[in-house]
């Protein structure tokens, strides 16, 4: 009986594999299906991905090609001084007793900037005038004399000689009485007023600095290179840091006949008209000497040139595609630059977004608009 059991079990063996690996291969069959269905839908979702990335324009900004003037400058920078500047020294020593300026005031020529206490030397001018009148009248009687052969020619001439000297010393009186007065030797604006009312000063000790604004000045130095291409009234623009949206004319005024052997630089001097008071001396400024000029020439902004091109490169929008120029580029000024060939007026550069672009890649104008250069 048990050999019977076994030999039963072991023939029902084989059946049970074959039902297991029917149902395998069923399932492996099932899930086959299942991923072909599935690779067929993504391959379909991918294509249409891939159809819409072909098909999408990227946007970019453009400038349209205009004509325009375009100059070359050799640059510089200096700091913008006064054409005159003087120190009013004190001429004599004195409490000083009006002090009617303040820093920063116009004044003209002659204007009183203090007054020095002038008691004591006018007691001086007195007593001096008193030796003088007393010396004359000495001198017109020894003349009188010696007119008459009544006196030696020797005692005449020390009679002379006395009355000339108090003379001197009267004159030198009266001028420390003037010199009390101090007063502007130019006309222009004081920049520093060292003294103070009721200070005592002394003689040649520096009281006030005028300064003339009109006009202003600029020196810079040329490389002797560069000093064929600048002569004398020659124009050029300033601008200054603290005024950078403004610019102000200058020319050129003088050009240094030698060249510095230690640099070989040349210096030269310009007029900087001082621009209602905007422009002062001590500023930082940037000289643009103009060289040359091509009018009417085609113009498009820096800023449309490819970056990492080796020649001078552009996209330009053509029909909703871009298209690469090669060009021939002339002057550069500021933020435009001029293009001797290789675009047309009215064409559109693109100016931004044209990093990774390729020919033939569609874009679009981002806003809509087409602005000028």
């Amino acid at each position: 009986m048990v050999t019977k059991h076994r030999e039963k079990r072991f023939m029902n063996t084989p059946a049970k594999i074959t039902t297991t690996l029917l149902l395998a291969g069923s399932m492996l069959i099932a899930t086959g299906c299942g991923n072909e269905e599935s690779g067929s839908s993504s391959g379909r979702s991918g294509m249409r991905d891939s159809s819409r990335r072909k098909t999408a324009a990227i946007p970019v900004q453009v400038a349209r090609v205009k004509r325009g003037d375009i100059s070359r400058f050799l640059l510089h920078t200096t700091t913008i001084e006064a054409e005159k500047v003087v120190e009013v020294v004190a001429k004599v020593s004195g409490q000083v007793s009006k002090l009617p300026v303040e820093e920063g005031m116009k004044v003209k020529r002659g204007t009183l900037l203090a007054q020095l206490d002038e008691a004591e030397l006018k007691l001086e001018l007195i007593q001096a005038r008193a030796r003088m009148e007393t010396d004359k009248a000495a001198f017109e009687r020894a003349q009188s004399m010696f007119e008459k052969n009544l006196i030696a020619h020797e005692a005449f001439d020390a009679t002379r000689l006395q009355y000339e000297n108090s003379k001197a010393q009267y004159e030198a009186a009266r001028l420390r009485v003037e010199y009390t007065a101090v007063r502007s030797p130019i006309a222009g604006i004081v920049t520093a007023r060292n003294v103070e009312l009721g200070q005592r000063v002394a003689v040649n000790q520096v009281l006030f600095v005028v300064a003339d604004f009109d006009p202003l000045r600029a020196r810079i130095y040329v490389p002797e290179k560069d000093i064929t291409e600048i002569y004398e009234g020659q124009k050029a623009i300033i601008r200054a840091d603290a005024l950078p949206d403004q610019e102000f004319t200058a020319k050129v005024r003088m050009i240094s006949p030698i060249v510095d052997p230690a640099n070989g630089t040349v210096k030269v001097t310009l007029d900087v008209p001082s621009a209602r008071g905007k422009l002062k001396p001590g500023m930082f400024v940037s000289v643009y000497i103009t060289t040359a000029t091509h009018k009417d020439a085609l113009l498009i902004p820096k800023k449309a040139l490819l970056i990492e091109s080796e020649n001078d490169q552009v996209y330009v929008y053509d029909q909703g595609k871009a298209r690469k120029a090669v060009l021939e580029t002339g002057f550069t000024s500021g933020d435009m630059i001029e293009v001797l060939s290789g675009l047309s007026e009215g064409d559109l550069v693109v100016t931004i977004g044209q990093e990774g672009l390729r020919p033939g890649l569609p874009i679009r104008i981002s806003g809509g608009d087409v602005p000028a250069v």
